[in-house]
């Protein structure tokens, strides 16, 4: 057994590669966009090698201040942490044109200011949870074939005013002022829970409002990061933070430029990197989940619960502790927190301009049009008129064109046409999933046979269709014989090829079974 063991040791120490080695081999390779990876993903004999995950506890770790001139580095997060939290102290102070005091973060590239000592607190302890995750992000792409991000790099370490670390485990109620710190605090909450795969009865989640059940700790650990807003990755070029390894690899692989991407969606004519994302993006385009309390259809089950819980639910099951105010989901809850914050949440990062303001739709919107000089037109399909607001061009088409609303639906929707205007949506594909819909009884037909029976008592000929009890197998065999008591001074038509149609049809009036005979002419 030690020899086999030895045998595959050495032939495993074959295919691995040094450093010059695949320094050489990364160098050798043409690729039509730039990457940082150590080592190609293809073996020599064309083989692609399994690619293996890595826990973040192994993760080597190269943490960099970037607070102005400090150049201290570290291989630990907690002391990375301790160290970013003793700059606080060093903060910036500067006068408004108010004569109001504000406090600036002084680190490279950020330009938060605030007059609110937690909320700058927050902010900058904030600042080493960032770094650390773009070093995840680099180390990522150091082991994979991704490529690099084009985006403005001097945007990456502009991050939102994180909320308010409130633990709500069992209503703990504990605040914190550095997330890793907070992040510590609720697992030390979770792993007071049962361990194991497949834990009888489940676990429950604890956190104020949340009545879920998880089989593991594991999948317990997951679903929390709902709740704490935790991410695990950053784009060490733009600064993106992401909750799964899996966004992140679909966001570098987007950076393509668009002349190489040679997958292009057949409704929206819009073009994409890989086929996966394009599978992803089509997915869009299809509604097949179907509300079984109106006719709302949408495309995902998210959605379609997401429906349900605002428009068929009165239920708020997400409390604020501060007043009676209860919201449907954390999303709201989170945004009417900053109620009760003072002063403003967001500020424009515009060199020379003052605009604040509570909410990141607010912020994005005055982006776009005071530093964007782009205007959004809502332009009607059947009349040269255009809106600034949605809303208005929906009253226009109801009331000028006696256009109807779709069933179960609150508004129109408006997609971007290639002139840039916003127009109706008039091509919508919807399907039913087969696994959510009842099997379709088949009717009971019964195989009955019929004859044709003439009448010559009247000058026109009648035919009348009966049912044969005989046994005669095909209709088709039947011979109508000739009338011999026909008067031949008489006019009569003359009838060629009749083809006559014989239908089944069920209690409610649909054609059940249908055929055509082809009678001799008379």
């Amino acid at each position: 057994m030690r020899e086999r063991c030895n045998i595959w040791v050495e032939s495993q120490n074959e295919h691995l590669y040094s450093d010059d080695s695949s320094k050489n081999k990364t160098q050798s390779n043409h690729n039509d966009y730039d990457t940082d990876v150590e080592f190609d993903s293809v073996s020599e004999c064309g083989v692609k090698r399994r690619r293996v995950g890595k826990y973040l506890k192994h993760e080597v770790l190269h943490l960099v201040c970037e607070w102005k001139d400090c150049v201290f580095d570290s291989n630990y997060i907690e002391v990375f942490t301790r160290h970013v939290a003793n700059h606080i102290s060093d903060l910036e102070v500067k006068l408004k044109e108010d004569d109001m005091e504000v406090y600036a973060c002084k680190w490279k590239g950020c330009s938060y200011e605030s007059r609110i000592a937690d909320d700058i607190s927050r902010h900058v302890n904030y600042h080493s949870y960032h770094t650390k995750l773009k070093c995840i992000g680099a180390n990522i792409r150091g082991r994979v074939k991704l490529p690099k991000c084009n985006r403005n790099a001097d945007w990456k370490n502009i991050i939102d005013s994180p909320m308010p670390h409130l633990c709500r485990w069992e209503e703990c109620l504990k605040i914190f002022s550095n997330y890793q710190m907070y992040l510590y605090h609720v697992i030390a909450h979770i792993d007071t829970s049962p361990r194991g795969n497949k834990i009888e009865g489940g676990i429950n989640c604890k956190w104020t409002g949340c009545n879920n059940k998880y089989p593991s700790l594991y999948k317990l650990r997951d679903h929390m990061r709902c709740h704490t807003k935790e991410k695990i990755v950053a784009c060490p070029d733009c600064g993106t933070m992401f909750a799964s390894n899996t966004k992140f690899h679909t966001h570098c692989k987007r950076q393509i430029p668009i002349d190489v991407q040679g997958f292009q969606c057949s409704y929206c004519n819009k073009f994409y990197p890989t086929e996966e994302i394009l599978r992803d993006h089509m997915r869009l385009h299809i509604f097949n989940y179907k509300c079984t309390l109106c006719d709302m259809t949408c495309e995902c089950p998210a959605s379609l619960a997401k429906h349900v819980r605002y428009r068929h639910v009165s239920t708020r099951p997400f409390p604020c502790q501060l007043c009676s105010h209860a919201a449907k989901s954390q999303q709201d809850l989170d945004s009417h927190m900053t109620v009760h914050t003072n002063g403003p949440n967001f500020f424009c990062h515009f060199e020379g301009c003052s605009f604040t303001c509570k909410g990141a739709y607010t912020l994005d919107r005055h982006i776009e049009r005071i530093h964007s000089l782009e205007v959004r037109w809502y332009c009607c399909h059947e009349c040269p008129v255009k809106y600034r607001k949605s809303y208005r061009l929906t009253k226009h088409l109801i009331e000028a064109h006696h256009l109807q609303l779709p069933s179960g639906h609150k508004r129109f929707q408006y997609v971007q046409d290639e002139d840039g205007c916003y127009r109706l949506q008039m091509v919508r594909y919807e399907t039913i999933d087969e696994e959510n819909t009842l099997p379709v009884e088949k009717p009971n037909i019964t195989d009955k046979k019929y004859k044709l029976k003439l009448d010559n008592s009247s000058p026109m000929i009648k035919v009348e269709i009966l049912e044969d009890n005989s046994k005669v197998e095909d209709t088709q065999d039947l011979q109508i014989k000739p009338i011999k008591d026909f008067d031949l001074g008489k006019s009569m038509p003359i009838i060629s090829n009749i083809l006559i149609t014989l239908d089944e049809v069920d209690e409610k009036g649909n054609i059940t079974k249908s055929r055509i005979i082809n009678s001799q002419s008379v």
